[in-house]
């Protein structure tokens, strides 16, 4: 049995009747679901069967409510609930059947936003500029789960507009996420491991790099298809689970299982320019960039700069 099954049958059997018997005009306000996990993903197994896995859910409170009400709803809940849900009981991180949040402190800690972002600099807690220090994994971990999350019952109207505000990149936002990521395909990829790491050939600098360059493959195409990206342990399960992307699993599969170098840049060099005629059947990149590189045939390169151009928030957001 899944977990997200198991969550959703002790919340609905078990934690919405004793709300509405113990707690019903709270409960008029309240958002209740599930935000995290492997779970969420329906990416569980027997080896994650850990980290809140199985009967367990949030509840999301607004600040007054959660003031008032949320140390004795926690406390309560916790003390009544039930041993075992169908055979099954939390375990690890806690052992906590219901997680009891303030919604504006839960967005702020994991989110970064303290208010609704209302211009693109807004979202420079999230992306940032290459020359900043890049990307808040983290927080867009956050968002993905915000986005993908388990909502059973939502009473709650801050929870409900930020989920909104937050559903996905404004358009320039998003062009600096693709900034970010084609950096990291040209850096690691068709810069520095075709003309540099693969001539050296030495054989930790190789799988370091390929690495680097591999996340940004598959982040890049969540990108692509307009979703968040999350926490890397569940990468590649979000990424094989894209549309159309039988072809970039192949040749990633190919490129780490192989031990010949050479054929590791024809299979680097390959996924580049597939992903350089992606984004040009898009209408999303030019192909008429003329970066210092040029003479080396680095499309990213330029697909990079015209994506910091659409993203010239960036430059002033610090």
């Amino acid at each position: 049995m899944k977990g997200l099954e198991i969550a959703q049958d002790f919340f609905l059997n078990w934690g919405m009747p004793f709300l509405e018997k113990e707690f019903p005009e709270l409960t008029k306000r309240i958002a209740a679901g599930r935000w995290g996990g492997s779970d969420v993903l329906g990416a569980d197994d027997q080896i994650s069967q850990d980290h809140n896995w199985g009967p367990q859910f949030t509840l999301l409170l607004s600040e007054d409510d959660f003031r008032e009400f949320g140390d004795q709803l926690s406390t309560r809940m916790n003390r009544e609930a039930p041993a075992e849900w169908r055979g099954f009981h939390v375990d690890g991180a806690g052992d906590q059947n219901v997680l009891v949040k303030c919604v504006p402190d839960w967005i702020r800690r994991d989110t970064g936003f303290s208010e609704i972002p209302r211009v693109d600099s807004d979202w420079g807690s999230i992306v940032k500029d290459r020359r900043y220090g890049g990307f808040v994994e983290a927080r867009e971990s956050a968002l993905y789960y915000l986005k993908h999350g388990a909502v059973w019952l939502n009473n709650n109207q801050e929870f409900s507009r930020w989920r909104s505000v937050l559903e996905y990149y404004p358009e320039n936002v998003w062009y600096g996420r693709l900034a970010e990521e084609s950096f990291r395909l040209w850096q690691y990829g068709e810069y520095n491991f075709v003309h540099r790491i693969a001539k050296r050939g030495d054989p930790i600098a190789i799988p370091l790099c390929l690495g680097q360059f591999t996340e940004g493959v598959m982040r890049l195409q969540l990108l692509l298809n307009k979703d968040y990206t999350p926490y890397w342990k569940w990468l590649v399960y979000a990424f094989r689970n894209l549309p159309g992307v039988e072809l970039y699993v192949s040749l990633l599969e190919s490129l780490h299982t192989t031990h010949d170098v050479s054929q590791k840049v024809r299979i680097v060099q390959e996924i580049c320019r597939e992903i350089h005629q992606q984004m040009l059947s898009m209408g999303i990149v030019s192909g008429k960039g003329v970066h210092e590189y040029a003479e080396l045939l680095l499309p990213l390169v330029n697909d990079h700069d015209e994506f910091t151009q659409k993203a010239s928030w960036m430059a002033s957001s610090g």
